[in-house]
């Protein structure tokens, strides 16, 4: 019994981790708009990509992310729309993002952008599985509740060819989701702070190696760190191997075909597998609309 409540105890504060972390998926790494506006000038081609994120599939409700995500830029100017739809436990969040960013030179090799997103997002919370000791908690509502806010993303990039480190701030506003009576402070939004950076090393005419990170942080939680190393090979082949800072560690392997890009990852958490089967699983598409000759997938 004491087990049980151990593991019980301990996915809830996975879970609550996972909620308040932005960054639940590793497509970021293809499209790293997705947690800076900005980034939108990254890439010099049209794009579009799917994927689908699955977290502890032997979780009741287990966590997942799924999105759609479309990128363009011209000379000066970078746009973007993504839709994702992400869940944890009863709760979900369905979100639109609308992403602006506008790039000058600094000199010959360097450019920087600055770029906003506004956001809607639709969270709800679905009470009506609930089964608790206390029936007549005024917290639970046992119904489906929704609340829509809007949110805004802005940041900055400096970028060339082989290279970018950027900032963002995220959840600006602090919305709070209003979804029960309990007014919980953590009931909202919360705001992140966030820095990320990528180089491209060209090794030869074949390889190629991509080293990549991304801190987080919020008021709430220590930083949180992904970092990624990607080797490349003709443009073509890539393989990765990532580890965070929630001893989360990630395979990911990538296929490239005339203008599509396949890509499947895989990871696991090093601390809950004692307790659980806490693996994730990840597949996405990508679809480039003009052929991109690098090897880059910053």
């Amino acid at each position: 019994m004491k087990k049980l409540a151990l593991v019980a105890l301990i996915l809830y504060l996975a879970i609550s981790l996972w909620s308040q972390n932005v960054l639940t998926q590793k497509f970021y790494l293809h499209n790293f708009s997705l947690i800076n506006p900005s980034c939108v000038n990254l890439y010099a081609t049209t794009k579009i990509g799917i994927f689908s994120h699955h977290q502890w599939f032997s979780v009741k409700n287990y966590p997942y992310t799924q999105g759609i995500v479309v990128t363009g830029s011209q000379q000066e100017t970078g746009w973007g729309v993504s839709l994702l739809n992400n869940r944890w436990g009863t709760m979900a969040n369905l979100s639109v993002n609308l992403n602006y960013a506008y790039k000058a030179k600094l000199n010959d090799e360097w450019n920087v952008s600055t770029g906003i997103s506004a956001n809607v997002n639709q969270f709800s919370l679905n009470q009506t599985t609930y089964q608790p000791s206390d029936a007549n908690d005024p917290a639970l509502s046992f119904t489906k509740e929704k609340a829509i806010l809007p949110n805004f993303n802005a940041g900055v990039v400096i970028h060339q060819s082989k290279a970018h480190i950027g900032i963002s701030l995220i959840n600006i506003l602090q919305s709070k989701y209003k979804l029960t009576i309990n007014e919980d402070e953590l009931n909202k939004m919360v705001r992140y702070y966030a820095i990320h950076g990528a180089y491209l090393f060209n090794f030869d005419e074949k390889f190629s190696l991509q080293p990549s990170f991304v801190a987080m942080k919020n008021i709430y939680q220590k930083i949180f760190l992904d970092a990624t190393a990607t080797c490349i090979y003709d443009g073509k082949y890539s393989a990765s191997i990532g580890f965070n800072s929630v001893k989360e560690m990630s395979l990911m392997a990538g296929l490239t075909y005339q203008q599509f890009h396949f890509s499947y990852a895989y990871g696991f958490n090093m601390f809950l597998s004692s307790y659980v089967k806490s693996s994730f699983h990840e597949i996405s598409v990508m679809y480039r609309f003009s052929k991109d000759e690098s090897k880059k997938l910053l």
